[in-house]
């Protein structure tokens, strides 16, 4: 048998790319990671509408078991969870809104070969996102700054992100230089190409910048505990579920230990039961907004994630 023969052979004999074979191990793939990746998330939102008892005995899985709607309505009924969703809304759309725009501002500049220093320029930004000073450096720098449990220690470090630079960088690198100059021949300022030109045409990846950012501030809670510890009034959702958390388990081993009458003792394992799932509740909660923007924007986040890592 020649070799040109054992190669067709060989060819006719395996599973072709797009055969049904394919088709089945590729789905069952997804399917499983996909499984993996849900289960977390359904045990969370039939904890969540399951009775306390059920859930404290640990009973919940896959659906609710005594399907009740309790933790939500104690949880819609706090101030605290209203105003901590409020917060969340607040900065997030603060950040994203100011991230975006400086992002884009910054990556048009660093687009312009004009711009003295570029190349230095674009080093010096680089260092940064592969070496960082860690957490006691910026906290002595937002100290020293006179930022401390000041609400601008979170807003001002949010709205700066190198990776959004560098990919903002990328996508208007990839419209063609001719349009700029077009519209400068036609007397258009340089503000006036940014705005009538460069943003219209970088929807796509506007559109994945604000996601990345969105998603990083709405799930952000360490900052506000090492920056404005004492200002619990501003603290974001995230935030009211690290205190439910902590406390929630902390008051539950804590009331065990008690040594009270029994029917006592069965009142408050019942109400610390309610206060551990007040905890599924908040988390659901916390993650609703998110799912239900990300269809709206999925689109998008595919074609900018594209032109974002592929243009030169």
């Amino acid at each position: 048998m020649s070799v040109e023969t054992a190669i067709a052979y060989k060819r006719q004999k395996s599973p072709a790319y797009g055969s049904l074979t394919v088709d089945i191990i590729i789905y069952l793939l997804i399917g499983i990671i996909a499984t993996i990746t849900l289960l977390p998330f359904i045990f969370v939102i039939s904890a969540s509408f399951s009775t306390a008892s059920e859930v404290a005995a640990g009973r919940v899985w896959l659906y609710p078991r005594g399907f009740s709607l309790l933790a939500y309505e104690r949880l819609f009924k706090s101030v605290a969870i209203w105003r901590a969703f409020g917060n969340s809304v607040f900065f997030t759309a603060i950040i994203t809104f100011f991230n975006v725009i400086n992002s884009m501002l910054a990556g048009y500049a660093l687009t312009q070969r004009d711009v003295p220093f570029r190349k230095g320029l674009i080093i010096y930004i680089l260092i940064p996102m592969y070496f960082s000073g860690g957490l006691i450096p910026s906290f002595i720098i937002v100290s020293s700054l006179g930022l401390y449990n000041n609400l601008l220690a979170i807003i001002l470090p949010g709205i700066v992100s190198i990776w959004n630079i560098i990919l903002a960088r990328t996508n208007i690198a990839g419209i063609p230089a001719s349009l700029r100059e077009a519209a400068i021949v036609d007397g258009a300022s340089e503000i006036n190409v940014f705005i009538r030109v460069i943003l219209p045409l970088s929807k796509p990846i506007m559109a994945v910048l604000g996601l990345y950012t969105a998603l990083s501030a709405w799930n952000a809670w360490f900052n506000y505990m090492i920056y404005v510890p004492s200002r619990t009034d501003w603290h974001p959702l995230q935030m009211f579920l690290t205190r439910a958390l902590i406390w929630g388990n902390m008051n539950a081993t804590l009331q065990l230990g008690e040594n009270l009458d029994p029917e006592i003792m069965k009142q408050k394992m019942l109400m610390s039961a309610v206060a551990s799932q007040l905890k599924f509740a908040v988390m659901v909660t916390a993650t609703v907004p998110i799912i239900i923007v990300y269809p709206f924007v999925q689109k998008y986040f595919i074609q900018g994630a594209l032109l974002g890592s592929l243009k030169e």
